[in-house]
């Protein structure tokens, strides 16, 4: 079966278990989140904040399977911080930036040895801006790709056919962006109204036994609970068709 995961956005929910009921709603319960949990950054949490953060997951049945955090390649000690605790909530992977040289290697030497995923992200304006960038970082890191076809679009190339469809980093997508946007105005659209050839991607993904997760993010401006809903069953019927 496909996997859905999602980031609940503060403008849904600032809090966190208003956002792990908001996901619930949805009927997902794989999470993605930043770093900080009620105001409190992960890696600065006391024993009782953390375990009461891990109890809720446990309540509500979620698994954080992605996290994205700010702290900076230099901040050896608070990344190792973040790890550990990051272990103690069953995260699955990790978003950050990997910096370059001794900081690279020390940030994944720290993701080996709790045998979580480093993951990267596309950015159009960001220092993984295509295919090319990407498969360097997973090549000299083993990084995994967080695979943004909204980012493609905004760089006036083809997210299937361009970025994908040559590249060699398609066993190493571990998720699918659920985005839209148009092709000129670099504007984020409803899926399935714009360019971002997400029926392709998804129908290719799962033609090559795909084992990660299609990722609904707050990428449309102001997107409320009945706008994830809506994307949701949208790419579900895409589902059916694939």
């Amino acid at each position: 079966m496909v996997r859905l995961s999602v980031e609940i956005s503060d403008f849904i929910a600032a809090d966190f278990e208003g956002k792990l009921r908001a996901a619930q709603s949805l009927g997902i319960h794989n999470l993605e989140t930043g770093d900080r949990f009620d105001g409190v950054r992960l890696d600065d949490m006391t024993g009782a904040e953390l375990e009461r953060i891990r109890s809720l997951l446990i309540d509500y049945n979620m698994r954080i399977v992605l996290l994205t955090t700010a702290i900076p390649a230099g901040d050896r000690e608070a990344r190792k911080r973040l790890f550990r605790r990051a272990l103690q909530l069953d995260v699955e992977a990790i978003c950050l930036d990997l910096g370059a040289g001794g900081d690279a290697d020390f940030t994944q030497r720290l993701a080996d040895s709790y045998s979580m995923a480093l993951c990267v992200e596309n950015r159009a304006d960001g220092a993984y801006p295509d295919e090319v960038r990407l498969l360097e970082v997973v090549r000299e890191h083993g990084a995994k790709v967080i695979f943004n076809p909204l980012e493609i679009v905004k760089t006036e190339r083809h997210p299937f056919f361009h970025a994908y469809y040559n590249s060699k980093i398609k066993n190493d997508i571990r998720f699918l962006r659920i985005c839209d946007g148009l092709y000129r105005e670099h504007t984020p659209v409803r899926l399935g109204h714009g360019c971002a050839e997400v029926k392709e991607l998804t129908s290719i993904l799962l033609c090559r036994v795909y084992d990660g997760y299609f990722s609904f993010i707050p990428y449309l401006p102001e997107m409320d609970l009945e706008a994830y809903r809506d994307c949701v069953e949208t790419f579900k019927n895409l589902l059916k068709h694939c």
